[in-house]
Parts: C-alpha cells; structure tokens; sequence
C-alpha cells in the first residue's frame, strides 16, 4: 500500500524539500500551506492556516479519501527577530498559534487517519529550543515548547503504534534566514561559528525527517529530539 506523507508548511524552503525528497521515495506526498499552491510539487494541496482550527480541520476532512496517514510532518512555522519587551501581545499569539498550536491541532486532527495501522509524526523545532540569541524569545519559546509537545504526545500516542519525534534545525539556507539587509554579514558569521563551517541545505533537513518518518529505519525511535546544526551546540560558546 502506498505510503502516505502529509507535510504543513509545504511551500516553505524545508517544507518543499520534504516534499520533493518523500515523492522521489516513492510516498504520496499532500502539502499544506496558506500560499504556494502554484508552486507546489505535492501530489496534492491544500491550502490552509495551521493557525485556523476550522481551515486546518477543513484541510484534514478533504484527506477521508486516502484512507490512511502513514507520516505526519509538523513544519509550519514562522521566525521573530524583536527584542521581548518590544514583542505585543497579538505578535506573541501569532507565533504561538502558527509554530506550536498549528502542531498540536494538525496532530489531532491526523491522528483518526493514523491510529488503526501507526505511523509517524516529526515535529520540526529548531536548535533554539536548547540555546538560543538575543531578540528571538518568541521563537525560542515555541520551539522549545514544541520539543516538550513531542516527548508528551509520544508517551501518549505510543499505544496506538505511533511514533513522534522532533527534528531541530540549525542555521538552514532558507528565506527563514535571511532578514533586514544583514543577511551577508550574519550569515558570513554564522558559517564561521558552526563547526562544519557552514550553514544546512534544507535538502539535508529533509533527510533527517524522512529518516524519523521512515517505519524501517527509526521503528524503536519515539519522544527524541534530532540535532541537525553543523555542530553549533556542541561548541561551548565561551571558547
């Protein structure tokens, strides 16, 4: 039976290569974003807001079809850079509902398409929900919360042969990155931190997603979190 991948944030830089790297495997691949229908690869798309409930459950109801989920790829995110007491209240709610409650209701919403024969879900999070810089605490929050959304829906969702883990990013070459005209200079500088001295394609990201996604090759992997960052958290920062 054919392997079924249903990847949120799909027009994005590590979304679309999600999507391009599980069709040339083989899986049926369904994007889901707010933008990007003109653009997409997937087998299928649906537009929706993950932040929407009522336009994500819509999104999840026109799946009825396919009559199975076998992945579930939680990457619908949006970055921040403003300094915490500069950040509002709505711009606060904003990355919440996108980066971690987009997650959660994608995920409850998945789950009857996936519970009678298991699957997968990876939530992408990011390298700042373990250390993180100046002017992101929005993001970092979402992401770290994402990473404690992941150890419990895995304890959760165990039972009915589901696995979920989480992929945390690094520096990745994707419009994520790029902000306010620095882009050169930060970037410049970045690569020269990370130990690999450089930043990820988003090709590699989706490496790392197909591996959790795949039943053979991650099966007794469940409520982990996968560094993918070049080795920017293992250098001690003071050195």
């Amino acid at each position: 039976m054919e392997r079924v991948a249903v990847i949120t944030g799909a027009a994005g830089g590590i979304g679309s290569a999600a999507v391009d790297l599980f069709r040339s495997q083989g899986w049926h691949v369904v994007g889901i974003d707010r933008i990007g229908e003109d653009v997409m690869k997937a087998d299928r798309f649906v537009t929706a807001d993950v932040a929407d409930e009522a336009s994500l459950k819509a999104a999840f109801a026109s799946l009825q079809d396919l009559g199975h989920i076998d992945t579930l790829v939680n990457n619908a995110a949006v970055s921040q850079s403003t300094a915490l007491i500069e950040t509002t209240s709505a711009e606060w709610d904003e990355i919440m509902a996108i980066n971690l409650r987009g997650a959660f209701l994608a995920t409850r919403f998945a789950y009857p398409l996936m519970k009678d024969r298991g699957g997968s879900i990876v939530n992408v999070s990011s390298v700042h929900a373990l250390a993180t810089a100046v002017g992101v605490a929005g993001y970092a929050a979402s992401k770290g919360a994402l990473v404690a959304l992941t150890r419990a829906s895995a304890l959760e969702l165990a039972v009915d042969g589901i696995r979920v883990n989480a992929v945390l990013p690094g520096a990745v070459d994707t419009p994520m990155l790029l902000r306010d005209g620095d882009d050169v200079e930060r970037i410049r500088s970045i690569r020269a931190r990370t130990p690999l001295g450089r930043v990820a394609d988003a090709r590699e990201i989706a490496q790392a997603i197909l591996f959790l996604s795949d039943g053979e090759r991650s099966s007794f992997i469940t409520g982990e979190s996968l560094l993918v960052d070049g080795g920017a958290i293992a250098k001690l920062s003071t050195e």
